[in-house]
């Protein structure tokens, strides 16, 4: 027997046809009633972004920063946030425990003049 020829090869022929449609029939999906399935169990997955990456605690430890300090130098997107936003962003960080509570008060540091 030769090989085919790439002309003969994209060619249907009847012996394709009944091939294809006996391994249809054969390797075909049951079709069953919806009841008679076996029920499953849901995926319980995270709806929040739970993880904060290196720069996004490097910015949420600069906007804490600011907001000891009393100024706002954080840039996004080309804009200084604002300090309301800041606040936001900051105690939200802490409850998600990205960002440590600090000890001591921002007005003991800045009695010390550490600013």
């Amino acid at each position: 027997m030769r090989a085919p020829t790439p002309q003969q090869q994209c060619l249907i022929t009847r012996r394709s046809i009944i091939r294809g449609t006996a391994a249809a029939l054969i390797f075909a999906p049951a079709i069953v009633r919806a009841t008679s399935l076996m029920p499953v169990r849901r995926l319980c997955l995270p709806v929040e972004h739970l993880y904060a990456g290196y720069v996004e605690r490097l910015y949420f430890r600069a906007l804490d920063s600011d907001l000891r300090i009393g100024r706002m130098t954080t840039h996004l997107n080309g804009k200084i946030v604002s300090m309301a936003d800041a606040r936001q962003i900051v105690a939200r960080a802490r409850a998600y425990g990205w960002l440590p509570e600090y000890s001591r008060p921002s007005s003991f540091l800045n009695a010390e003049g550490l600013k």
